[in-house]
């Protein structure tokens, strides 16, 4: 390839970035960096009434979350519009365009759509062709002014000297529009390659309705940016060699639109929880800590007093049990809780059973001799408890475990101990010790 590639992602600040949008971008800076070239984020913020600062500025987060950096911008329509201005002139000069007046909407100037058919070479589909005769002539500058998004586009691609452009198929429609307009004001068009759209799971097009579709809401859940830029790379595009889990750095270098679907991809909700699920249990465990404490205190969780050590041995309890960090703040809810629920079932299943009050008030005297609260320390001790009494170390764990964290599940017994610390365990267990009547007889 002998020019300098140069691609661009190109939303409209007028809502969250989606999948879609998300799926562009990562494609446009896939083939940038694959080829050594560059990559460009343009605003296209003409839509007065709908375009907002919040909007622009979450775009520009979500980007920046899932690792995709742009080389040059942000560059804003809104600040161009002398020079849509011009090439307007130009194509009013050259007759290609006209002055149209409407009473109610004002004057506005229109582009000219000639009578012939037109052909659309694409990367994805191969060549494409429209009859132009379908097409009526359309707006290139509104009448407040501003340019229209084909005008614009055109305008801004030529200007930013863009060399390909990578974009969900429904924009075809545009394209009998925009190679007019190159034509006309003698600009080379870049090379284009349409994704087919992404479906929701039942076939429809990917919408609400089928749950988080934007950036946003997929990092409020607890995704991690690798799983998820992993996964939206997968909705239009294939590496090879059953190859799925990759990062970006893999990405970059495998990137290739031969090997783009000609077909619409399913966005598969399990799918991204198994792929988020294999970040979260091969992160290191630094960095999964650090996502874990930014991730609770965006839920309001106190986090006072527990540190990085901590933090990090709250990761590995967990790792292998959790899809998402939503799960962990739930499943780890009973850690930071100054007071829990104990659940109605395993109450009945597993404390109010014959025996246990003579089981937990013995674990609590054990571990109310503890000094050294580490999980291996703990372990060790209530294993010689267990060959004393000839008790199963599960039927003293599970008491244990369900009077200190208020249900059956958690991680190993004793890292649960250790994650709560004695005086929080010690307090619990006191708690049910209170609770459960006082007539019991050994196992």
């Amino acid at each position: 390839m002998t020019e300098k590639v140069r691609t661009r992602f190109a939303p409209s600040p007028t809502g969250y970035l989606h999948v879609g949008g998300a799926r562009t971008a990562l494609y446009n800076f896939l083939y940038a960096r694959r080829h050594g070239g560059t990559f460009i984020l343009r605003i296209e913020d003409t839509d007065r009434e709908r375009s907002e600062d919040r909007f622009t500025q979450a775009i520009l987060d979500s980007l920046s979350w899932l690792g995709i950096n742009w080389d040059e911008g942000p560059v804003f329509q809104s600040q161009r519009l002398d020079r849509y201005r011009e090439a307007a002139e130009k194509l009013l000069a050259s007759g290609e365009a006209y002055c149209d007046e409407d009473p109610e909407k004002g004057r506005a100037v229109k582009m000219r759509m000639p009578r012939r058919i037109i052909k659309v070479p694409d990367l994805v589909h191969d060549e494409i062709e429209f009859d132009a005769s379908l097409n009526d002539d359309f707006v290139i500058i509104k009448s407040d002014g501003f340019p229209a998004y084909n005008f614009a586009c055109v305008v801004d691609d030529a200007d930013l000297a863009i060399t390909h452009v990578i974009r969900g198929d429904e924009h075809l429609s545009n394209m009998p529009r925009q190679l007019v307009l190159y034509e006309a004001l003698g600009l080379p068009a870049p090379q284009f390659a349409h994704i087919p759209m992404i479906l929701g799971p039942d076939g429809a097009k990917l919408s609400k309705r089928h749950g988080a579709t934007s950036v946003t809401e997929y990092h409020d859940k607890g995704f991690l940016p690798e799983a998820l830029a992993n996964f939206v790379a997968l909705l239009g595009w294939s590496p090879g060699n059953d190859l799925e889990i990759m990062s970006i750095e893999d990405m970059c270098g495998l990137f290739d639109l031969s090997r783009a679907r000609k077909n619409a991809s399913r966005f598969d909700n399990e799918k991204l929880m198994w792929m988020n699920g294999q970040y979260l249990m091969n992160l290191p465990a630094e960095r999964l800590a650090a996502d874990i404490r930014e991730y609770l205190v965006r839920k309001n969780v106190d986090l006072a007093g527990y540190d990085d050590v901590w933090m990090t041995r709250l990761a590995e309890a967990y790792r292998i049990r959790i899809k998402t960090l939503d799960d962990l703040y739930v499943a780890a809810a009973y850690v930071f809780a100054d007071e829990i629920e104990y659940d109605p079932a395993s109450m009945k299943k597993v404390l109010e059973k014959e025996g246990v009050l003579d089981v937990l008030s013995a674990s609590r005297d054990i571990l109310a001799a503890q000094d050294d609260w580490a999980s291996d320390r703990l372990e060790e001790r209530f294993r010689v408890f267990c060959e004393e009494t000839g008790r199963a170390l599960g039927k003293v764990a599970q008491p244990i475990r369900v009077a200190v964290t208020g249900s059956t599940a958690s991680p190993p017994i004793f890292e649960t101990l250790a994650l709560l610390g004695r005086d929080k365990s010690l307090s619990r267990i006191d708690s049910v010790l209170k609770r459960l009547p006082t007539a019991s007889s050994p196992e």
